[in-house]
């Protein structure tokens, strides 16, 4: 059964790096939502990649265009992954909701929605020897918690509704054994269950933030 009736058929765009790339969270949103999933999204890219294009871990990404975006009824920002231990994560996404905004204007859609979805509490990546609770680079103060706080203000400060995944997901160090993709291996990407734990919380803030 559906959450809701109202966002069933709407178009949703995904943008994100390789949590968004495997299609599993998406898959469960157009589960949950009865609507349309379209992604535009690949594997190791920063925020400021996913809009303005880049070469990922798994092929190359174009820029973020406007027919991207023509008849969107909602656009959904997930990422910031691989930005761990960037000093300027606040800039990186007032830049990236700039580029929305500036690509919705060009498609005349200026009223698609946009949610802005935070990193989850991750454990220690393959490439990045910290887990989500500790600083990176050490000493610097940079935690991904930090992260995820920073980005809420910054979509605040924009009046767009944020999911932050490090509050609500409940994945933790308590229950990586579960929702991590490999425990003690990879930590920052999700097995099934937790991609569709983050779908399934993704989903709930879609209907608190624009109903349903």
């Amino acid at each position: 059964m559906l959450m809701t009736e109202k966002w069933k058929n709407k178009r949703v765009c995904c943008m994100g790096d390789s949590l968004t790339q495997a299609g599993v969270w998406t898959e469960r949103l157009s589960q949950n939502l009865g609507c349309r999933v379209y992604r535009h999204c690949k594997g190791g890219l920063k925020m400021r990649e996913i809009v303005d294009g880049g070469v990922g871990a798994e092929g190359v990404l174009p820029p973020l265009s406007a027919s991207v975006l023509a008849g969107m009824d909602l656009a959904i920002f997930f990422a910031g992954y691989n930005d761990r231990g960037d000093t300027d994560t606040a800039s990186a996404l007032q830049y990236c909701i700039d580029t929305i905004y500036d690509r919705l204007e060009e498609a005349g859609n200026l009223a698609c929605r946009i949610l802005i979805v935070t990193p989850h509490c991750v454990g220690k990546y393959s490439y990045i020897d910290a887990d989500g609770y500790e600083e990176y680079p050490p000493g610097s103060g940079r935690s991904l918690k930090k992260m995820a706080e920073i980005m809420e203000a910054v979509a605040a400060d924009n009046s767009i509704p944020v999911c932050n995944l490090w509050k609500t997901a409940g994945i933790n160090r308590r229950t990586w054994c579960v929702y991590g993709a490999v425990p003690g291996e990879d930590m920052v990407h999700c097995s099934d269950k937790g991609y569709e734990l983050i779908g399934d919380v993704i989903s709930g803030a879609v209907v608190r933030s624009f109903g349903g």
